[in-house]
């Protein structure tokens, strides 16, 4: 360490200066690393909110106890999810068949109507409406043409007047994908049903509206009796093709067979090839007694369709026979496709109805089979054939004749062909179920998936607003920890400084009772020694101590312990002046005493030192004059002698005269110099009282 010897004759270190900065560095770091940890972290919080499944589990459980409907909608979203498992699923891909009703072009809604007639009144308790979905260049139209709300009126028996006894306020077709609407009614008699829709869509780029309808049914218990019915309409296209108001009731819609997705291994029949399209075939149920029938169903298979299109294999020109004994020539036919090929029913069911019979045997007899192209063998593709008597089914499980040499045939690792999946109550992508539950479910599965969609959105706008609550409260948290570390940081701050002035009043008391008592030792003995050596030197002595000690004395009092009590400012000048200008002759005037704020009163006494100095040293004065007075908002201070004064090229710009003018111009006064060879020197220094400060005396 590097050291030098003081007043005193002790020790201290040069560095010290350098230590207090260091010093002062590592409380810096000590206070700041703190604040930017928590900053980083804060960011790093803040940048894993989203991210962390600790913190989504902390504001879901924060959801949970500030919103009491949070529980609730995820109950309920709990309840609809597993009820949407246990649903049948709309297709993807349309079964194709017919069009189904098709409206007049109007400019209003009502007018596009249809109805359904019975001879006599039907007990009605279940409506069942199937959008038409069509596949067009343009793209696919899964609502073509139904509205957006339906008016359903009755005629009841013994009346003329219509009654609504069923209403859609809205079918929301922006999420509708052809889905069902299904009507769950009270029994009711009815002769008439009206269709009546209230609110149709524009058609595309047109002000015209229309009513299009893929498939009615009208249910009696399970049993749909709008097969039963005599259609009407205000007006129905019927001339196109796939587009006949009789297309209501044949069974065909875009959504395929009646079915839940848990399909079988057997894919259904499939007929030996061909050699061409006249090849005559038959598949034969046993139904083990004979019962009474009144119609059948038959369901496309749906193997190779995905290459060939759909309907693939269902036969053109068939006919359904009935007996009691096996192979008997004289079989009775009930129904047959009559002299044009049946239309191509993509994998919709075909539901035929024919006067009731009694039999035990049903034949489906082929004698035009499905031949889509040259390249491709005719052949008869069926998933399953149903034996009716109403609604019930008496084919589940029976037994199945046919002339095929090939009773079985692999269709890929998993499916096979096979005559006994002709009666396995399974299509060829699913269970059969009845048509009434298949509709009626596909109808709840839309309604529900509305609701799952309204209590998601219900469900992610409460996380989310737990979420900016969250998050507002972490920031808030963060701020609070800001604050305190700043209020912290203050405290330390100002327990430094404190620190440092203690240190400092220590360092001025120490220089003060070690260096001022040394030099004032020095003084005395001088004063008591004259004797020892030239009195005159040792006079010297005795004032250059007493400057000395009178100098580290203004010295503490204006740097290190401002706070001390001080002299009055007129006696501490003529105190100054006494004690520097012994060997000449002076004159103080002015009693104004201000109460200066440190730094003036210090500039102020250095500038009057280093004017007495310039007089002691160079003047060769023996008189000083000094004026010390408060003009208005200013004080005056000059300073007068009748020395050599000073050369015209010296009287600005010298050294010691520039050391004046700097402490002018930290006092923000002005410094006159009046003075010419042989005429003595006069300084006049002017500066202002700052705000506040008054003069004593």
């Amino acid at each position: 360490m590097t050291e030098s010897r003081g007043l005193a004759g002790g020790l201290r270190p040069v560095n010290a200066g350098l230590q207090g900065r260091e010093e002062r560095v590592e409380l810096r770091a000590m206070i700041w690393k703190p604040v930017l940890r928590t900053a980083w972290v804060a960011a790093a919080i803040v940048g894993g909110v989203g991210n962390c499944r600790a913190v989504e589990s902390f504001e879901h459980w924060l959801a949970t106890r500030l919103n009491e409907r949070l529980p609730e909608v995820e109950r309920r979203l709990a309840e609809v999810t597993g009820e949407l498992k246990k649903l049948p699923t709309l297709p993807d891909m349309d079964a194709l068949g017919s069009h189904g009703f098709h409206s007049n072009f109007t400019g209003d809604s009502e007018s596009n109507w249809f109805s359904v007639t019975w001879p006599v009144a039907r007990k009605v308790d279940g409506i069942a409406l199937i959008p038409t979905r069509l596949s067009t260049q343009s793209g696919e139209m899964s609502n073509y043409g139904f509205p957006r709300k339906l008016r359903v009126e009755a005629v009841l028996p013994g009346k003329d007047e219509r009654v609504v006894i069923a209403e859609l306020e809205d079918s929301h077709l922006d999420f509708r994908r052809g889905d069902p609407v299904f009507f769950d009614l009270p029994p009711t008699e009815v002769r008439a049903l009206f269709f009546v829709p209230v609110d149709l869509p524009t058609f595309p780029g047109k002000s015209v509206r229309f009513f299009s309808v893929s498939e009615l049914m009208v249910f009696e218990g399970e049993r749909n009796i709008a097969l039963e019915g005599e259609l009407g309409a205000r007006f129905s296209i019927d001339a196109e093709v796939g587009w006949n108001i009789r297309y209501l009731v044949d069974g065909q819609s875009p959504l395929g067979p009646p079915e839940v997705p848990r399909p079988g291994r057997s894919l259904g029949w499939h007929a030996d090839i061909a050699e061409s399209g006249t090849t005559t075939t038959w598949a034969e149920v046993d139904l083990g007694s004979v019962q009474r029938i009144d119609g059948v169903r038959i369901i496309a298979a749906r193997g190779d369709s995905p290459v060939k299109g759909p309907g693939f294999g269902f036969p053109e020109v068939f006919k359904i026979e009935v007996s009691n004994k096996p192979d008997d020539p004289a079989r009775q036919s009930v129904w047959d496709t009559g002299e044009y090929d049946f239309p191509n029913p993509g994998y919709n069911p075909v539901p035929i109805s024919f006067a009731p019979v009694e039999a035990r045997f049903v034949r489906l007899s082929v004698t035009g089979q499905h031949q889509p192209d040259r390249l491709t063998a005719p052949r008869v593709l069926l998933s399953e054939f149903e034996v009716l008597d109403g609604t019930r089914n008496l084919a589940f499980g029976k037994r199945v004749k046919t002339p095929d040499l090939t009773k079985s045939r692999p269709h890929d690792a998993k499916r096979i062909w096979s005559v006994s999946g002709l009666t396995d109550g399974k299509s060829s992508t699913g269970t059969l179920i009845p048509m009434r539950r298949w509709v009626s479910e596909l109808s709840r599965r839309f309604d529900l998936a509305l609701e799952r969609r309204a209590l998601l959105l219900e469900r992610e706008a409460i996380l989310k607003r737990t979420h900016l609550w969250a998050l507002a409260a972490v920031f808030t948290v963060l701020s609070a920890v800001i604050v305190g570390l700043v209020i912290w940081l203050l405290r330390i701050r100002h327990a430094s400084r404190r620190h440092m002035r203690e240190l400092r009043r220590r360092i001025s008391s120490d220089l003060h009772d070690e260096v001022g008592s040394n030099i004032a030792t020095i003084s005395l003995l001088a004063d008591l020694s004259p004797g020892a050596g030239d009195p005159e030197r040792l006079g010297d002595i005795s004032r250059l101590a007493r400057e000395s000690a009178l100098s580290l004395r203004e010295i503490i009092d204006l740097t290190i312990a401002p706070a001390r009590a001080r002299k009055p400012l007129a006696e501490r000048l003529r105190e100054i002046a006494n004690l520097m200008l012994k060997d000449h002759l002076w004159e103080f005037q002015g009693e104004s005493s201000p109460d200066l704020d440190p730094e003036q009163r210090r500039n102020l006494i250095f500038f009057f030192k280093e004017a007495l100095h310039n007089i002691s040293r160079h003047a060769a004065a023996d008189r000083v004059e000094i004026h010390f007075n408060q003009v208005g908002a200013n004080l005056v201070l000059k300073v007068a002698d009748n020395g050599r004064g000073l050369p015209l090229a010296a009287s600005a710009g010298a050294p010691r005269l520039r050391t004046l003018e700097q402490r002018a111009e930290s006092l923000h006064g002005s410094l006159d110099i009046d003075s010419s060879p042989g005429q003595g020197t006069t300084l006049t220094l002017r500066f202002p009282l700052q705000s506040g400060i008054k003069a004593k005396g």
